[in-house]
């Protein structure tokens, strides 16, 4: 039994390792909507064979954050307008529900770790750091996901955010002005703390709205009739 096991296992870390090391390139803009992904040619910028990497992509187009076409390969696929709508109309469904529960699951270290998250937002919007403020954005959110949900919630709630910010990251990237989203996270956060759930719940519909139509707006003014875009 060992024999058979410690292979398939081996397997698996290398997967998650190609799966990790795509998302890195698709995040640092290393692999665009313009490029078709090619094994080989991932395999060798991420140092290893081709069937991990092969593995990979088909796990990412299972996830939705890969398009593909049989035949062609695999793409980035960017999200449309109503593919954006949706997703932030599926995120405010499970939040929502998550912090009617939260009260009831979070301990002392699940208030630091959110007073951390917060922290941590203020501070990549002070130094301006785009890719922080994705970052430190997607840490608070999932972390409320993790407390109210288990591992199962922030896991949904993470795959959620990388297909909003691995498939349009241009358009993600450079909302402005991210400094009016900065105080919404406290505001959150302090309704929670005196445990009024019903002004948690309408700061964060009132945060998800505004970043939601920030992000259409933002892909409305680069959309460039003249490309052929997936929106």
């Amino acid at each position: 039994m060992t024999k058979t096991t410690q292979p398939e296992t081996h397997h698996e870390d290398l997967t998650l390792k190609a799966i990790n090391g795509i998302k890195n390139m698709l995040f640092s803009n290393e692999i665009t909507s313009a490029l078709r992904l090619n094994a080989r040619d991932l395999s060798k910028r991420l140092n290893m064979s081709p069937t991990p990497v092969i593995q990979a992509l088909k796990l990412l187009y299972f996830q939705g954050i890969l398009g593909h076409v049989p035949h062609k390969g695999y793409f980035l696929e960017t999200n449309t307008p109503q593919m954006i709508q949706d997703i932030f109309h599926l995120r405010l469904a499970l939040e929502s529900a998550g912090l009617e529960t939260l009260p009831g699951r979070i301990t002392s270290s699940g208030w630091q770790a959110l007073d951390t998250a917060v922290a941590m937002h203020l501070d990549a919007l002070e130094k301006n750091s785009a890719r922080h403020v994705l970052l430190a954005d997607m840490t608070f959110h999932t972390t409320l996901a993790r407390i109210s949900s288990g591992s199962a919630g922030e896991r949904l709630m993470r795959n959620l955010f990388e297909m909003l910010y691995l498939k349009n990251r241009g358009v993600v990237l450079y909302i402005s002005p991210r400094q009016r989203f900065g105080t919404h996270h406290q505001e959150i956060l302090d309704h929670l703390k005196k445990s009024d759930i019903k002004a948690a719940r309408k700061a964060l519909q009132h945060h998800l709205t505004a970043v939601r139509d920030a992000v259409l707006s933002s892909m409305e003014s680069q959309t460039d009739p003249d490309l052929d875009l997936n929106w």
